[in-house]
């Protein structure tokens, strides 16, 4: 599942062959490729190596269910009533009864069981209605009563059947089944049936076992409309007419988990393709997949090209794999409400429409973000749906490695993208910041309840999962790797697997202890930050690993994990080198001649480098006289923003090197200058003015003649990543007060509006135009924008673009239209999805706004509850996003206080991390405050 709400470095096959280990490798604590460094001789005061590498056993195992049977197969029927949304079903479980039972416990929630029937060996053993029948709404169980014990006398497994007929209803939320709201082929609204089963919601729709490892086979029929397309897993085997209904039976499916059922039904269109990536043929080939895109009538014209990236993605995963597509057919479904960006149902993945509908109006940045959701979840295909994890404990085996190959896939199809860089400054960043917090978690997580299941779909499973795979491979070369990989997908096929089955794989490939490497990095929450002192004459640097922390030192306990850490050194006069920190201390030699040092060569390690302010200097002159790659600059500039708002650095040591970058025109570089002032902004503007108005003038300077030189036009074969510098200066500068173009983007956003047969613009700049128009306009702007919103087919708006005009909607400075679009927000126009994104960039609009939506959240918490749902894990980003922007003591405590009353269940990891964040800024704030005020009085 593609874990953004959208919301996302290296390219691993070149690293190896450019590097060469220097002659002083390999002493006090710092070692070679050959990872000599085992369990038993690590250092104190912890081994970086567990001496037993096993499956998390924290696991609160009541709250899974009994073992006593053992599904095999489910037939499935259902029959929704589109109108009422009562569903009628029934199902046939078989199952290996293994132990002799007087009660069978499953999963049921939001289902009535009528009857149930238990079969031994052809044979009536028991029969019980609703009666017989309770539940435990806590964890979301049926428990069935039989008359007497069954099964089990010579201790035998025994082939049993279940028959089980139950009610339920059409979930109100985006989760079970639930409808869509859609347009049908004569343009009224219409709706579809949708389902949503991940992580534990198949038990909302039928009685099962809910489990991950609790593989089994499916047959499900669907009775629907006529009028209905009706798509699940598998092909359709066959369809009865009932007048005006119909009944459609889909084949059988192979094993796989409860979660990755799915079905859609509804008015829908598609275009296909083929695909050669089935099984060999006897001829050697490869047979055809038929791989189809299926929309809402009126939006089949917008989805040839994620069709054909589609294909191309599957070929190549094949390839990648050695493995061929499992199923005979892939459909993908464009969905208009879905929680999360995809989801990855085995042979039947749904996206979000904007992930789907690419047009010639649809921005660079959304194209590029499409074709890596739609890497992401065919990758799923193989790792997570053939191979799933056995537990969520183990959760980013499937999410940590399905992002890391729709990066490294999009980076494959499309490397004038540059989208390694790219994940260095966002997807890598989110990962750091998030495990950098006391509130973070390992990504071996501990589940200790159903609860806790949805909330670890986040930037530690995703982001920092990938990191590590990025980190493991670039050691390992991207050839051994993948050949772990495979024999990992052979071993396990059809079947589950945990952390510790992968790292047996990639073991097997490398000859190396893969196991004692990564164990401190998944067993262990944080990372390290590498101290470099070079202070000595001998050209020797010493290190020291220490866990980082975003609020300051860590304490001893917090301090007791030593990391491998892979350094990655390169300096001005060679390439980088292989040597690993295994140790708590260690020292390695630059050459004489070096006049500048880095560590993490390609960002390829997941830690921070904390240098001194003298190496910052030297480093600052090479990057200005452009002797580091994008992707080097980055790191350094990332790394010194983490360690000034941690206290590691004052603030100062960042501003004197803003200068250097003025030279670089990496795009991500540039992005990363405008969080950081950004950030600065927020931070200090409820201080003073005379503050903003000097943080404002610092980003002007900086970004007004970068949008003066780059102009509004992109240049016919332009790089891309030059045209995705001009889409990010010109909003920047905007947001620095930079009025010629504040008046330029008014213009022609009122152009646009007027004339909507003729864009006078890029669609790359359609966001920006809304939101500077809204924000530096008047109310007029504001009813235009949202007039556009709904009405987008009269502006030709792309599904991005619509959703731009609602977010610069909420970039009003005007107090009453906040209030009157976060009211809009919960209203009908709005789809519950969106929500996060008026409250997003609200949030950034104006520095004051995040006091209005916090007063606006605290009135409407309930309105709020009741439109995403108690346990929705679009409550946990809208909590997180509304309170995130404070930095001060006195907001968090009474953020705090406000919440104690309060049902988290949905947030209770977010609300932590958030009030966390509070505090880091806010003790950033008072660090620093006399250091940020000197520096602009010396440099105004």
């Amino acid at each position: 599942m593609a874990l953004k709400p959208d919301v996302s470095a290296f390219g691993v096959s070149d690293s190896n062959s450019e590097a060469t280990v220097p002659e002083e490798g390999g002493v006090d604590g710092v070692c070679g490729d050959d990872m000599s460094a085992k369990a038993g001789e690590g250092p104190e005061p912890a081994d970086f190596c567990g001496k037993t590498i096993t499956h998390n056993n924290d696991l609160d195992t009541t709250d899974m269910l009994p073992t006593s049977l053992s599904p095999t197969h489910y037939d499935i029927h259902l029959h929704p009533n589109i109108e009422s949304g009562h569903v009628v079903g029934s199902v046939a479980i078989d199952a290996m009864l293994n132990e002799r039972v007087e009660r069978i416990v499953l999963h049921a929630k939001t289902i009535d069981i009528q009857s149930v029937t238990v079969y031994l060996q052809s044979a009536v053993v028991a029969s019980v209605g609703p009666e017989a029948i309770s539940y435990d709404a806590e964890l979301e169980t049926a428990v069935i009563e039989l008359p007497s014990a069954v099964g089990g006398v010579a201790d035998v497994p025994e082939c049993a059947q279940l028959i089980i007929a139950f009610t339920g209803m059409v979930s109100d939320g985006m989760y079970g089944l639930y409808y869509s709201k859609c347009r049908d082929r004569s343009g009224e609204m219409s709706r579809m049936l949708v389902t949503q089963f991940q992580a534990k919601c198949a038990r909302m729709v039928f009685p099962c076992w809910d489990e991950p490892a609790t593989k089994a086979e499916f047959t499900l029929s669907l009775t629907v409309p006529t009028s209905f397309t009706a798509l699940s897993n598998m092909p359709v085997a066959h369809t009865a007419d009932h007048g005006a209904l119909k009944t459609v039976y889909f084949e059988r499916s192979p094993r796989m988990s409860t979660y990755l059922l799915a079905i859609v039904a509804g008015e829908l269109d598609y275009i296909e393709a083929v695909s050669c990536s089935g099984p060999h043929t006897s001829s050697g080939e490869r047979q055809p997949i038929v791989c189809r895109i299926y929309t809402p009538p009126a939006d089949i014209d917008k989805v040839q090209f994620s069709l054909d990236t589609a294909v191309r993605v599957l070929e190549r995963l094949v390839d990648m794999f050695d493995y061929a597509y499992p199923l005979p057919k892939l459909d993908l479904v464009a969905v208009p409400e879905l929680e999360a960006g995809g989801m990855e149902n085995w042979g039947l993945v749904l996206f979000r429409t904007v992930r789907l509908f690419i047009t010639k109006q649809t921005s660079l940045w959304i194209r590029q973000k499409a074709v890596y959701v739609i890497a992401h979840e065919l990758s799923h295909q193989w790792f997570g749906n053939l191979v799933t994890m056995a537990w969520w404990d183990d959760l980013w085996l499937n999410e940590g490695f399905a992002t890391w190959i729709g990066i490294y896939m999009t980076d494959q199809l499309y490397p004038e993208w540059r989208r390694w860089d790219h994940f260095v400054i966002e997807d890598r960043q989110a990962a750091l910041s998030a495990d950098s917090l006391r509130s973070s978690h390992p990504i071996q997580v501990t589940i200790k309840g159903s609860a806790d299941i949805d909330q670890v779909f986040d930037s530690i499973t995703y982001y920092k999962g990938c990191s590590l795979i990025r980190m493991l491979s670039a050691h390992l070369g991207i050839d051994v790797f993948m050949a772990g990989v495979r024999a990992y997908l052979a071993k396990h096929a059809y079947s589950t697997a945990t952390t510790s089955d992968l790292w047996q794989a990639l073991e097997c490939a490398s000859g190396i202890d893969v196991a004692c490497m990564m164990h401190s990095w998944t067993a262990h929450v944080g990372y390290p930050v590498i101290t470099v002192d070079d202070s000595a004459d001998d050209n020797v640097l010493q290190l020291h690993q220490h866990r980082y922390l975003h609020s300051g030192k860590p304490t001893p306990e917090e301090d007791r994990i030593v990391w491998w850490v892979p350094l990655g050194l390169m300096t001005s006069d060679s390439g980088a080198t292989h040597e690993i920190l295994h140790k708590r201390s260690g020292h390695v030699k630059v050459p004489a001649s070096a006049r500048w040092f880095k560590l993490n060569y390609d960002n390829a390690g997941l830690y921070r480098v904390c240098y001194s302010r003298t190496a910052l200097q030297r480093l600052a002159v090479a990057i200005q006289q452009g002797e580091l790659r994008t992707i080097d600059v980055v790191g350094v500039l990332n790394d010194t923003l983490a360690l000034v708002t941690s206290g590691y650095l004052r603030t100062s040591a960042l501003l004197d090197m803003l200068a250097s970058f003025k030279t670089v025109d990496g795009y991500v570089v540039w992005q990363i200058l405008g969080f950081f002032l950004e950030n600065l902004f927020l931070t200090w503007a409820d201080r003073s003015e005379t503050i903003r108005d000097q943080i404002r003038e610092l980003a002007r300077s900086m970004f007004a003649p970068k949008a003066a030189a780059l102009g509004w036009t992109h240049q016919v074969d332009e790089d891309p990543l030059v045209a995705r510098l001009r889409t990010i200066s010109i909003p920047r500068a905007a947001w620095a007060g930079d009025t010629s173009v504040i008046d330029q983007a008014c213009r022609l956003f009122t152009e646009f509006y007027l004339n909507p047969d003729d864009k006078p613009f890029h669609h790359d700049f359609t966001a920006s135009i809304f939101e500077i128009a809204v924000r530096n306009g008047d109310d007029i702007n504001y009813a235009r924008v949202c007039e556009m919103y709904e009405d987008s087919q009269r502006w030709h708006l792309s599904e991005d673009h619509r959703m731009a005009a609602l977010g610069a909607m909420a970039s009003s400075r005007n107090e009453k239209l906040m209030w009157q679009t976060l009211e809009y927000a919960l209203s009908d126009h709005v789809l519950p999805q969106d929500i996060n994104i008026v409250i997003g960039f609200m949030i950034s609009s104006h520095y004051r706004s995040k006091h209005v939506l916090w007063k606006w959240f605290c009135i409407n918490y309930q309105r709020v509850v009741d439109r995403l749902g108690e346990c929705s894990a679009l409550l946990g980003h809208v909590v997180g996003t509304v309170i995130g922007e404070f930095a001060n003591e006195e907001m968090a405590t009474e953020i705090e206080a406000w919440f104690a009353d309060k049902r988290t269940t949905a947030f209770d990891r977010t609300l932590p991390q958030s009030l966390e964040f509070i505090r880091v800024r806010a003790a950033w704030y008072y660090r620093d405050k006399d250091d940020v005020s000197e520096w602009f009085s010396k440099y105004a």
